[in-house]
C-alpha cells in the first residue's frame, strides 16, 4: 500500500513556524517548493524537489564598517565639512557680537532713526545665524546619509555573496536592538566572510 503524505497539514505547520521567526522570505519560498511538489503528482508517480535547508546567518554590521576604508573616509570627509561650516557660524557669531557691543556703546547717542536701524540689522543677523545653524545641520545629515548609502550597497553586496556561498537563507545583524537575544550557535557568523570578500584583513 504507497502511503501518501498529507501537504495541506505540513503546510499549516510550516506556516505557523516561520511566522513565529518572522521570516516572511523564506515563507514564500519554501511554499513555492510545496506548491511544486503537489502540481508535478501524475499518475501514480510523484516527482519530488527536496526543500532547501533553512539556515540562518548573521554579521556585525559595525565590525565591517568601522575595517571599511571608504566608512573611514566618509567619517573624515563629515568631520572636515563639519570644521568649515562651524569655522563659518564662529565668525558669523562674532561678528554679531562685535556689532551688538558698539550698539550698546553707543545707544545713548544714537538718534531715533539710527537706533532702530541698528536694532534691525542686529536682529537680521540673529535670525540669519540661527537659519544658518539649523540649515548646516540638515545639509550636514543629507551629506553623510548619501556618503553612507554608497557604504553600506557595498556592505550589503558581499553579504550576499557571502550567504549564498554558505547557503544562508536569512542574515540577522546582531547589532543595535533588531536582535536583542540569539541562542549561541543558531546561526552562523559570516562577519569574517565578508570581510575577506570585501578584501579587508580580519
Amino acid at each position: 500500500m504507497m502511503t501518501f503524505i498529507n501537504f495541506a497539514s505540513l503546510q499549516r505547520h510550516i506556516c505557523i513556524l516561520l511566522l513565529c521567526f518572522g521570516c516572511h522570505h523564506a515563507f514564500a519560498q519554501i511554499l513555492d517548493s510545496l506548491k511544486t511538489e503537489t502540481d508535478t503528482i501524475t499518475g501514480t508517480q510523484k516527482v519530488t524537489r527536496k526543500p532547501k535547508a533553512f539556515i540562518i546567518g548573521c554579521i556585525s554590521s559595525k565590525t565591517i564598517l568601522q575595517k571599511m576604508p571608504q566608512y573611514k573616509a566618509v567619517q573624515s570627509n563629515m568631520n572636515a565639512l563639519r570644521e568649515q561650516y562651524e569655522a563659518e557660524a564662529q565668525k558669523s557669531e562674532h561678528d554679531f557680537q562685535q556689532k551688538f557691543e558698539e550698539f550698546m556703546q553707543g545707544q545713548k547717542d544714537f538718534h531715533k532713526t539710527i537706533l532702530e536701524k541698528r536694532q534691525n540689522e542686529l536682529q537680521n543677523m540673529l535670525e540669519t545665524n540661527a537659519s544658518f545653524r539649523l540649515k548646516v545641520q540638515k545639509l550636514l545629515a543629507e551629506a553623510e546619509k548619501e556618503m553612507i548609502a554608497n557604504v553600506m550597497t557595498e556592505m550589503n553586496e558581499a553579504i550576499n555573496v557571502a550567504a549564498e556561498e554558505r547557503g544562508i537563507s536569512i542574515v540577522f545583524d546582531t547589532d543595535g536592538d533588531s536582535v536583542p537575544y540569539m541562542v549561541k550557535g543558531l546561526a552562523v557568523d559570516l562577519t569574517n566572510s565578508v570581510l575577506s570578500i570585501l578584501g579587508i584583513e580580519k
